[in-house]
This record gives structure tokens, sequence and C-alpha cells, in this order.
């Protein structure tokens, strides 16, 4: 006989899972954003000295922990397929901050450029590291 329990489909079992991944997607991006917004007025209000330095470091520390923990459990959570492709993007994405890096570097030392930033380099680490996972997930290997 056939299968008369619909919940159990193999069609059910992977719309739910993909709705649990974009519940916990968008829950990690409301926490992340709520602690960017915490950060900046923690920074702020230490600054104009509002609140003693143990608070902002403090909630730094636990932000830290938290994203340790969340990128964890984030791993735990996806296929071996995806953790393939995450591995090879931020693979990619680190030799090609590293090479950047390192032209950069040279051409500042030559004088051609000013010397690169931190800031500069992680934002182009993180757009490798898209472009790099959006190709995979797009078929181009």
């Amino acid at each position: 006989m056939t299968d008369t329990d619909t919940l159990s489909s193999g069609e059910q079992r992977l719309r739910r899972r993909r709705n649990a991944w974009w519940r916990y997607l968008a829950l990690a991006f409301a926490g992340s954003v709520v602690a960017g917004f915490a950060s900046g007025y923690l920074a702020g209000a230490y600054q104009n000295g509002t609140i003693p330095l143990w608070l902002p470091v403090t909630a730094c520390i636990a932000v830290i922990v938290l994203l340790g923990w969340m990128t964890r459990d984030y791993f735990r959570r996806i296929d071996e397929l995806d953790l393939m492709d995450n591995l090879w993007a931020h693979l990619f994405g680190l030799y090609a901050g590293i090479s950047l890096f390192g032209g950069w570097y040279f051409f500042a030392d030559l004088g051609l450029t000013g010397y690169p930033t931190a800031p500069a380099i992680m934002l182009a680490m993180l757009v490798f590291t898209f472009a790099a996972y959006g190709l995979r997930k797009l078929g181009l290997r």
C-alpha cells in the first residue's frame, strides 16, 4: 500500500527543513543588526563618559562568543554539499584577500597607492567570498 501520511513525504520534510533554515537565517540576521546597533550605542555612550569601559568590552566579548556559537550551530545544520560550497567559497575569499593585500602593500611600498586598511581588505574578502559562494550555488564550479 502507499503511504497516506503526507506530512512524512519527502517534499514536506524538505519544505519544513527549508522554512526552518530561513527562520534561523532571519533570526541570525536580526541578532546581528541588534548587535551592530548596540555596539554603536555603547561605543558612543562610553566616549561621552556615560558608561564605564567594562560594559562595551563585556558586550563585545559576548557578541564574539555568540557569533562563534552561531557559526558552529550553522555548520551543524547544513548538509555536506552546502558545507563544501561554504568551505570552497571561504578558501577562495581568504586567498583573494591575501593576494589583494600583498599586491596593494607592494604598490604602497612603491609609492603608487596608500597602504591597505583593514576595513577595505575585510570588505574585499567578504565580496570575494559571497561572489564565490553565489557562483557555486549557480552551478558555475
